[in-house]
């Protein structure tokens, strides 16, 4: 807690150095609200709040500076954990520290504190399954091997390692990720030079110049505390505006503020799991809160192209190496969709761009076809008539299949009892919400393809569509003035091995791939398909269609020359029928019905008479 009387001392400290905060506004604090700041009378639109000198700040800057401490002066450690370091220093020497009036109003080390990094055994129970508790993990790692390792240069500068603790290095962690701001705030682009400051023995501040044209852009990116303007908590709807003017920072309200309000920053779009992995709160309802899904390493080949033109997805090049594909780089955030009844396919619009990239990406080589780049990804994909929406369903089903376990894990290990602490009540907003995004997501793409679903297709039946056996027999039937006959011949040429011709029938006695594969031959090489309406990955199926130079693996090959065995005892059945036509081998049924079924067929719950359903294959075509 930080009584009235370090509020005060800590406002004349920022008075006293250049600083300002503005007069009709209140430093408080309460148990619910932590230190934050309310107006004292109405403040009008773009009242400036405060302004922190840059020689205020705290951070990894100046202990690259410090004559008394110069331990990490030569670094030794990543960037982060310098400020670490740097703050635990000036926190055990607080009472001579020039941040001893900041340093006093901060949440003690002892103090309750929110954030994973100190929850106990029962508090991580509502986190188990969740990114937060992985992210957690990882991190915790990180920080302990960075701890060591600072303690053991402490030890070889013969610092007194004592007040160095594990708790109060967690503690000086949570300072930073609770209040720090970016180091942009401090550099200005005109200029190759960073100023740093330092105390001198006679109690005033000297600037120090670093050329820091040498580190690289990860070591320029570090966390800064503003001591002050860090006191405002975080509403996601605040209108506020920071300035970054030469060797200052200052915080506007654009909106204004009702005397008595509090007042409030917006530390920008964040979701749930930054909230509480940095803050230790959670919001109800967040509009900016999102599920994490990571990509699995595309194929090799695959990887080749996507350096050229996707750098970012991988690690650094090292040691002339390619760097390896970066699964933290490759996660993505998934926010709720957007539901519209006049557009279904409006459930793409809130998904990652650079998500549907990497897929279509994906699933372009898995057909064989060639990279091509996609300039804009949800355009393609959801554009009238783009070739994009032939992987409108692969794409949607591989979200589904992918967040359809995580949802699982969270029902099944989901505490049974209420939360006891403040800690358990945060995580549970947050686990709730990633289980309603989770629902949400699922379910949104679960209802896209069953508007896709398309029962009885008529003749001029147009965009993409699911259909199932049935549904690809009235396509063929109707397609053309020889739709009927070729229909027919289909299901009389499969009775001879069948049994029936009844394709219910066939269906219930395990004939339904089969028949499918069979039965997409007949379709795309007779019912008079557009070349630009064939999937990209198969060949048009004319006559002098050679199919003996495609690739195709043992079990296509094999699918081949059973369906063959059929072909012929049809074609016996029905001559003069198309079950004759000599395009008719192993690799013209593979490269054809057995392509299609394998990349555009697959199960889904289709609605039956008695409002009940049934698990059917269906198959994803698209005509325009």
């Amino acid at each position: 807690m930080a009584p009235p009387e370090r509020l005060e001392a800590l406002k004349l400290w920022l008075h006293q150095n250049g600083g300002y905060l503005n007069p009709e506004t209140r430093l408080e604090h309460s148990d619910e609200a932590g230190v934050h700041c309310r107006a004292a009378t109405d403040l009008a639109p773009h009242a400036r709040i405060c302004t922190v000198p840059h020689s205020l700040a705290l951070s990894s800057l100046n202990a690259l500076v410090d004559d008394v401490f110069p331990v990490f002066k030569q670094r030794g450690l990543p960037v982060e954990a310098i400020g670490y370091f740097y703050l635990m220093y000036q926190y055990a020497h607080r009472d001579t520290s020039f941040w001893q009036p900041y340093l006093d109003s901060l949440p003690r080390p002892d103090h309750e504190h929110s954030t994973p990094f100190w929850f106990d055994s029962q508090d991580l129970g509502w986190l188990e399954d969740t990114d937060v508790l992985h992210t957690l993990k990882a991190r915790r790692e990180v920080h302990k091997i960075h701890y060591v390792a600072g303690i053991n240069m402490l030890q070889q500068a013969n610092v007194d390692i004592e007040p160095y603790t594990w708790d109060l290095y967690r503690w000086s962690i949570t300072m930073y990720t609770s209040r720090s701001f970016s180091s942009r705030a401090l550099h200005s682009v005109d200029t190759k030079y960073w100023a740093a400051y330092k105390s001198t023995p006679d109690g005033r501040t000297q600037t120090v110049l670093l050329d820091m044209t040498r580190t690289s852009a990860e070591e320029l990116d570090f966390p800064v505390l503003f001591p002050v303007i860090d006191i405002p908590n975080h509403a996601h709807d605040a209108m506020v505006d920071w300035a970054f003017d030469p060797a200052r920072f200052s915080l506007s309200l654009r909106s204004g503020a009702k005397a008595g309000g509090e007042v409030f920053n917006n530390y920008g779009p964040k979701s749930n799991d930054e909230l509480l992995l940095g803050y230790g709160f959670c919001l109800e309802d967040n509009p900016h809160d999102k599920v994490l899904l990571t990509l699995k390493a595309p194929p090799e080949e695959l990887q080749k192209e996507l350096r050229k033109i996707q750098p970012g997805y991988f690690e650094e090049r090292r040691d002339d190496k390619d760097g390896e594909w970066s699964s933290e780089k490759a996660t993505f955030g998934l926010q709720q969709p957007v539901h519209d009844p006049e557009r279904p396919e409006a459930v793409f619009d809130r998904l990652p761009e650079p998500l549907l990239e990497l897929m279509i990406y994906m699933l372009r080589h898995e057909r064989g076809l060639s990279f091509s780049f996609v300039e804009r990804p949800l355009f393609y994909l959801t554009a009238p008539n783009s070739a994009g929406r032939q992987y409108r369903a692969p794409i949607t089903r591989m979200i589904v299949t992918s967040l359809l376990p995580k949802l699982a894990k969270l029902q099944a290990s989901t505490p049974q009892n209420p939360p006891t602490n403040k800690k358990q009540q945060q995580a549970k907003i947050y686990r709730d919400g990633q289980m309603r995004i989770l629902e949400h997501v699922t379910g949104g793409l679960r209802n896209y393809l069953r508007t896709l679903l398309t029962l009885t297709p008529s003749s001029n039946a147009s965009g993409p569509m699911l259909v199932t056996i049935q549904g690809l027999v009235s396509i063929l039937a109707s397609a053309t003035d020889e739709g009927p006959k070729h229909a027919a011949d289909f299901l009389n040429g499969l009775a001879v091995s069948a049994g029936t011709s009844d394709l219910d029938q066939m269906c219930e006695a395990g004939w339904e791939d089969d028949a499918c594969v069979l039965l997409l031959c007949f379709v795309f090489s007779t019912c008079g398909i557009n070349d630009h309406e064939y999937p990209e990955y198969l060949w048009r199926p004319d006559v002098d269609v050679d199919y003996e130079n495609d690739r195709f693996d043992d079990d296509e090959l094999e699918q081949g020359r059973s369906s063959m065995e059929l072909v012929k005892a049809a074609a016996q059945e029905c001559p003069g029928s198309f079950w004759t036509d000599k395009r008719w081998s192993e690799r013209f049924v593979a490269g054809v019905g057995g392509r299609v079924m394998r990349y555009e067929s697959f199960t889904m719950m289709v609605p039956t008479s008695d409002e009940g359903g049934d698990a059917r294959l269906v198959v994803y075509i698209h005509p325009s």
